[in-house]
């Protein structure tokens, strides 16, 4: 094998560099697997890590039984029931049949076994489906792609893949028949999300035309195997010593399916259950509801009244056998000796029997009942076609089902802005260039009929037609700029390739052809100005003149459409949404994104020696050190602009430039290419690298771009409202804009208070915090109004209504203080959330009936709503749409997930997803409120019949000496709760309705009823105890009054009681029942 010696020498290379290292435990080292002779296993390094063979069942033959019975004792209940059931083998206390008292307990544990082992048995035989699933690996021996099963791949293998097919293992991009070097795959599998994904082949294999294993002398290391799906960090050494960075763009992942690829070869990086998605593969999420945890506190006082009873039993039957002395029946239970027991022994088997005798006081089916009314909940729940959106055609999912319930006793929700309570349909609405405003209204009514037009294309390109393809800003061919847009779907489904490969500028970096979904025309005066710009230059440079005399506000807005284009900020993208011109670098960090172009290339090689580095900001800072008085106007009105778009409820984005000399452009890029390769720290060192661009920047102008609210938000959010919810929403956006969409959908009322928090410092924050709890607390205490000059004193703290407007309305001081909302940057949230401080945020936030959070960062959305739900004690709910959602989601105690704009991740990571907000209303005020009045009123209900049967044993006793006899049949002892009394109140949990949807919908404030748990509250558990044992005095003494001094046997006097209880016991569930339904035959 000729090219092994070339291997050994890129090895050499690398393991001295490697020597180097202080890293080596985290990360992995991967090598081709055909530089090493496969019969030779213990020579090749990658023999340490996991093959492709995966295993997810639980069981053997031989494991089964006794992992799973070790399982499902882990569970309490089982294990005291089964603990009763051994108990009546024991001959001195049982109380029943030790075979009949067996049963219920064999029963239960042997239908969740056969369950069990079902599970286990279709997943074997999934594996068994995947494993020998078939794909091509190259074969040093054949030297040609073969035929082999997943289960045989091994980290290492290169593998071709073709269209259409299921990616086996994580596999690292070398290779594609793509014009650009690019792979699609559909991510279905792993995140929910349908529409395509662009993955890159790795830099230095793009000039490849076609790649050859048997050339292939390189060494990858990278992070250690981890579930997470949006990173991956490492590097390529090759044969030179050259390192080039691997990211997770170069990565296509385990479960993926290739599209609209013909043709890609990777190398194997991760394998079988070291793969992200199996490593991802953690099954159903488990929360544990608030009512789940109070019923448990019930069971608890349950045990404790068992162990009462069987102590006054125990003691009661001690007392009868020393006061009757010699009187004992002949038929008492002798020692082993043949002798009398002793009364106090004769107690403590008594005290024994007893808790066999008294076992039904816990409920041995509730937790099964439980557990069949939560599915079914969710199953009506989903069939509920108002939660149906037509226009995504997505329903309601329900991802956690055993915490339906808490849906009926929330009390604050946090809410993210962008896609959530906005449609996240970005609008170009209005810029400004160098210091003067354009308008871009035409585009909300044009963009408005593409809706209509959407259901058209692909009729239109199914005929064979195609969409107008983007050119590019200026075309020196006609002098005119047209600003169109191209859809890949037209070159992918006509399958021309060659249109594909014109839309990309021959660039080997990052260029991508970029669809854009919709024509865009900007304003007439904007394009007449750009178009005399083209002209001009087509003038002079026919005429061979300089370019730098053309006028400076020309010039500015050409820049600003250039960067425009290449940032593509026209219309906001998505992280992997393509770039659209020839770049040398791209980074984006921050609310930046910054792209480096030459300004005159062929190629991609510059040939003026300098460099424009381009960046669309989200203009929270605008750049400050701008020089030259024509620099600083621009800025000052830019800003002004700025504000008045904010003012609008507009996105805003500056975009500036900044010229680097050869010379910088090589400094720069040498630091950047070493944050690249690193594996550790490596996007702190990609955000240094981004920030050093950032100085002396030239300012071209900004854009304002509309994110409307979906419909029915402020109706919903008024709703809410009114049913006492607490409504926080955090969002990323710049404190302008928040604040004008906090208005837009009644989030802010105008005739309310409004704090606005904003500090420099901590110890500015802390001051802030401290005059605004005196000013809170003046106003709560006293009727007088306090002076709001006092606190405008304070720099940053902001009273932006008069106090006067809800002081003369004659409501209580509870409601003034409510009449407040608080507004706060994400600087001065920082600071507040402190240690120190967050107390006094809490007591100020939680004094207003509002709360925004601007300029939010994902970890410090996670942190507010985990200081609500653990400081205050309440039922919190997060909703959001994106990635940056996930944290609070996972936080809160139910997370709702937006299947909206921003992809699946926020769905992935939620209990509840809903196609848009406004269906959380009814999912909260309606079915939130069923699910837990119905599950309340049936755990009572629950204890209320198991404590009445009991008791009429107990009161039993009292006439047989405590003697552990019953006076009902065995039989129907031990399936009171398995048949004769289990069926109905599952019925009334799944299908009892207290209040109409339409009742609960018009008057929300019945929602408070769950939020203050009126249905369930820990008075009532007694209440339901008395009440049981109130009516077992009657039950059991209305027979016993009738038979007095006959001469009936036992179970003839003992049916009538227990049939006048069950009775007794359905009557009372049919007075529970609120909703009954006529039937007419």
């Amino acid at each position: 094998f000729q090219r092994q010696p070339a291997g050994m020498d890129t090895l050499q290379v690398y393991w001295k560099w490697r020597r180097k290292s202080k890293k080596e435990s985290k990360t992995r080292i991967v090598h081709a697997n055909i530089l090493y002779d496969h019969t030779k296993g213990g020579d090749n390094p990658n023999r340490h890590y996991a093959n492709n063979k995966i295993k997810t069942t639980k069981y053997t033959l031989l494991s089964f039984l006794p992992k799973n019975l070790f399982e499902q004792f882990h569970r309490f209940a089982n294990v005291y029931f089964v603990f009763i059931a051994l108990l009546n083998f024991v001959p001195v206390v049982n109380a029943f049949q030790p075979e009949l008292a067996l049963a219920p307990v064999v029963f239960i544990l042997s239908v969740t076994a056969i369950k069990d082992l079902w599970e286990d048995y279709r997943r074997h035989r999934s594996d068994k489906e995947i494993n020998h699933m078939d794909c091509l690996v190259y074969s040093r021996s054949e030297k040609q792609y073969v035929e082999k099963y997943w289960k045989e791949l091994r980290v290492g293998d290169f593998i071709r893949l073709r269209c259409n097919e299921i990616l086996p293992a994580d596999v690292l991009l070398l290779s594609s028949s793509d014009p650009d070097r690019l792979c699609h795959i559909e991510t279905a599998t792993l995140d929910g999300e349908t529409n395509l994904k662009q993955r890159q082949v790795v830099r230095s294999f793009i000039d490849l035309v076609s790649f050859d294993p048997l050339k292939y002398c390189s060494v990858i290391e990278c992070e250690k195997p981890n579930n997470d799906l949006n990173r991956f960090r490492g590097y390529i050494i090759h044969r030179s010593g050259r390192r080039d960075g691997l990211y997770k763009d170069n990565l296509l992942l385990r479960g993926c399916t290739i599209r609209n690829t013909e043709e890609a070869v990777g190398i194997v990086i991760y394998a079988g259950h070291e793969t992200k998605a199996m490593l991802n593969n953690n099954g159903p999420r488990y929360k544990r509801s608030k009512l789940e945890r109070q019923m448990n506190v019930d069971v608890f006082w349950c045990v404790i009244i068992l162990l009462v009873m069987c102590l006054f039993s125990a003691i009661g039957h001690g007392l009868w056998m020393f006061q009757y002395g010699d009187k004992k029946p002949v038929f008492d239970v002798l020692s082993p000796e043949g002798t009398d027991i002793s009364p106090v022994v004769s107690a403590i088997y008594l005290f024994l029997t007893m808790i066999i005798v008294f076992q039904v006081l816990i409920p041995i089916s509730l937790f099964v009942s439980i557990e069949i009314v939560k599915i079914c909940q969710v199953y009506f729940i989903h069939q509920d076609m108002e939660l149906y959106d037509e226009e995504t055609d997505s329903h309601l999912q329900c991802r956690a089902l055993n915490i339906t319930e808490d849906l009926g006793q929330m009390q604050y929700i946090f809410s993210d802005k962008t896609g959530t309570l906005t449609e996240n349909k970005m609008v170009f609405r209005r810029c400004t260039v160098a210091g003067v405003e354009y308008s871009h209204d035409a585009n909300a009514r044009r963009l408005a009929m593409y809706q209509e037009m959407d259901s058209e294309e692909e009729d239109c390109t199914s005929h064979g037609g195609t969409l107008p393809r983007r050119d590019s800003v200026t075309s020196h061919q006609s002098g005119k700029v047209v600003l169109r847009s191209q859809s890949t779907k037209s070159h992918r489904r006509t399958g021309s390739r060659a249109e594909a490969k014109r839309a990309s500028i021959l660039s080997k970096h990052t260029a991508f052809s970029s669809p854009m979904e919709k024509d865009i025309t900007p304003d007439p005066q904007l394009m007449d100005k750009v178009n005399e710009c083209s002209s001009q230059m087509e003038f002079m440079r026919f005429h061979c003149q300089p370019l730098n005399q053309i006028p400076p506000d020309l010039c500015d807005i050409f820049d600003f459409f250039i960067a425009l284009t290449i940032c593509n900020t026209v219309v906001v993208s998505s992280p992997n949404q393509p770039r659209q011109k020839v770049v040398l670098k791209s980074t984006a960090w921050g609310f930046s994104r910054w792209m480096l172009k030459s300004q005159s290339s062929t190629r991609g090689v510059p040939s003026s020696g300098k460099f424009a580095s381009n960046t669309s900001n989200s203009s929270k800072k605008l750049p400050n050190d701008c020089k030259g008085k024509r620099q600083r106007k621009i800025l000052y009105k830019t800003q002004n602009y700025l504000n008045l778009y904010a003012a609008d409820g507009l996105r805003t984005l500056c975009i500036a430039k900044k010229v680097l000399s050869k010379e910088e452009y090589a400094s720069w890029l040498q630091r950047h290419l070493e944050a690249e390769t690193a594996i550790q720290r490596r996007e702190e060192l990609l955000f240094e690298s981004a920030l050093r661009l950032e100085t002396n920047l030239q300012l071209l102008g900004a854009t304002g771009i509309e994110d409307r609210l979906q419909d029915g938000v402020p109706e919903t959010i008024a709703s809410l409202r009114k049913a006492g919810l607490q409504i926080w929403v955090l969002t990323g956006d710049k404190q302008e804009t928040a604040i004008n969409i906090a208005y837009a959908c009644k989030l802010l009322d105008p005739e309310e208070e409004m704090i606005t928090l904003n500090a420099d410092s901590q110890e500015a924050c802390a001051v802030l915090l401290e005059n605004s709890l005196h000013y809170i607390q003046a106003k709560f205490l006293c009727n007088a109004r306090p002076d709001p000059q006092a606190a405008r004193d304070y720099s940053g703290i902001h009273f932006s209504s008069p106090v006067c407007s809800s002081a003369s309305s004659g409501h209580s001081s509870p409601f003034l203080v409510h009449r407040l909302g608080l507004v706060i940057d994400g600087r001065t949230l920082a600071y507040a959330l402190d240690k120190s401080l967050e107390d006094k945020f809490l007591a100020v936030a939680r004094s207003c009936r509002s709360v925004l959070c601007c300029r939010s960062t994902p970890l410090q959305k996670s942190m507010v709503v985990k200081l609500v739900r653990n400081k205050l004690k309440v039922m919190t709910l997060a909703i959001g749409d994106g990635a940056n959602d996930v944290s609070m989601i996972q936080v809160a105690d139910v997370g709702v997930g937006i299947s909206g704009q921003e992809g699946m991740q926020a769905v992935m990571a939620s209990d509840f997803a809903l196609p848009r907000f406004r269906y959380l209303q009814k999912l909260l005020l309606v079915h939130g409120h069923w699910c837990y009045s119905r599950l309340a009123n049936m755990i009572l209900y629950f204890f209320f019949k198991n404590a009445m049967f009991v008791a009429l044993i107990f009161w039993y006793q009292f006439y047989c000496g405590f003697s552990g006899s019953a006076m009902v049949d065995q039989w129907y002892l031990i399936f009171f709760n398995l048949m004769f009394s289990a069926f109905p109140q599952l019925i009334t949990g799944t299908l009892d309705k207290d209040v109409s949807a339409e009742t609960l919908q018009e008057l929300p404030q019945l929602y408070m009823n769950g939020q203050n748990s009126e249905e369930y509250k820990p008075y009532m558990f007694w209440m339901n105890m008395i009440d049981a044992f109130y009516q077992s005095l009657i039950c059991f003494f209305i027979p016993y009054f009738a038979y007095v001094d006959s001469d009936v046997d036992l179970f003839t006097w003992g049916t009538p009681i227990t049939t006048l209880a069950l009775f007794t016991i359905l009557l009372h569930l049919g007075i529970e029942t609120k909703t009954w339904v006529s039937l007419v035959l």
